[in-house]
């Protein structure tokens, strides 16, 4: 069994068996059902929310830091910019030499 802290913000731990269920203590069932009645439940959504969009965000500028560091090196993170490369530098050759 494993315990865990009912919607992570409840304050309520219960035991949980992946064969068997969820199992309640005493006043356990009751203090979830006031949790929920109370909003608890939608608070806890949107702390879940808010966690996943901080972590996209974070994602994000990480790819783009890895993106311009690829960049700097000559090293490109997908064809469309490896081929945006090489038209750029067609182009100037075209200049310099036309």
């Amino acid at each position: 069994m494993n315990r865990i802290n009912f919607a992570r913000c409840s304050g309520v731990v219960v035991d949980i068996c992946k064969g068997h269920g969820t199992w309640f203590d005493r006043d356990e069932l009751s203090a979830i059902v006031q949790f929920i009645r109370g909003g608890g439940l939608e608070v806890s959504r949107q702390k879940d929310k808010a966690e996943i969009e901080f972590e996209r965000q974070q994602l994000r500028a990480e790819e783009l830091a890895a993106a311009k560091r690829a960049a700097s090196r000559g090293v490109y993170s997908s064809d469309d910019e490896r081929l945006g490369g090489l038209s750029a530098a067609g182009g100037l050759l075209k200049f310099l030499i036309g």
